[in-house]
């Protein structure tokens, strides 16, 4: 059962990630096949959505957020964050067209109680998504960016100074779909090699959808499948067909599955 864990614990860690932590190879492939945009709906027009999120770490350890989005401009969402019933988020998202994040504000807490303000812009292309985070004045002091293959896949991400030494961090990432395995390099900012790891990879990792196209049953993706860790995914739906409740559960061979997260959405429309 240790590796099904040290899974359960990175999708854990990478659910609760803060728009404002700067992306890496793990966060990107996470938000690719299982995001956290509870504020999307397929249809209808909502005011506000709440969001209660339980995650279960191992030995019942529970995480708890409650979420409030608020629509009150088009293409603007205002959110108010809260981790074991205390604000820790007061955010604003701008979205464009595609109802991505374009930019970012947030009021975050952080581990001593101090509060300090993050804004980043965000910029998409056909493979890469560059974000620059910005200081108090109005500079750029940091740019990440992100290069997808044509599956959509990171294979580089690259995070620079701005305004400082002329330096950059890097992931390379290499696949060998045909075997299902990848390469994961990282140099840090003087261009010494940091990291190498070899790991699996799935790109049919989908084992059922339902009527509504949402994932049912899966591999993860970074799982090997001769381990046989498999996750179910319930659903319950409103009358626009919006998800309301969203249950988690893994399991490992033969065991019984295991719930390890669950969230319920109150979605608030329009008349």
């Amino acid at each position: 059962m240790k590796n099904i864990w040290i899974i359960i614990l990175l999708l854990s860690f990478c659910s609760i990630r803060a728009q404002e932590q700067e992306p890496d190879f793990y966060s990107e492939i996470y938000d690719k096949n299982s995001p956290r945009n509870y504020y999307l709906v397929k249809k209808g027009k909502p005011t506000s959505i709440e969001v209660n999120d339980t995650i279960i770490l191992r030995n019942s350890e529970k995480w708890i957020e409650h979420n409030i989005y608020t629509f009150e401009k088009p293409n603007e969402i205002l959110v108010k964050k809260y981790r074991n019933d205390s604000l820790a988020k007061d955010e604003k998202y701008n979205l464009d067209s595609k109802k991505r994040i374009i930019k970012y504000e947030g009021n975050i807490k952080y581990s001593k109680g101090e509060w300090y303000v993050t804004r980043l812009n965000h910029s998409y292309e056909s493979n890469k998504k560059t974000t620059e985070k910005i200081n108090r004045f109005g500079k750029i002091y940091m740019r990440y960016e992100v290069n997808y293959d044509s599956l959509k896949n990171p294979t580089l991400v690259k995070s620079t100074i701005v305004g400082g030494p002329n330096s950059s961090r890097l992931e390379n990432i290499n696949y060998d779909y045909d075997n299902g395995i990848f390469v994961r390099s990282e140099f840090d900012f003087d261009g010494r090699i940091r990291n190498e790891e070899e790991g699996f990879f799935n790109t049919d990792y989908v084992i059922n959808r339902n009527e509504f196209n949402d994932i049912t049953k899966m591999y993860w993706i970074t799982s090997n499948k001769k381990d046989k860790i498999i996750y179910d995914i319930d659903y319950e739906y409103d009358n626009y067909g919006n998800w309301t409740k969203m249950i988690k559960s893994f399991s490992e061979g033969e065991q019984p599955m295991k719930i390890y997260s669950k969230t319920y959405r109150k979605i608030n429309y329009k008349n």
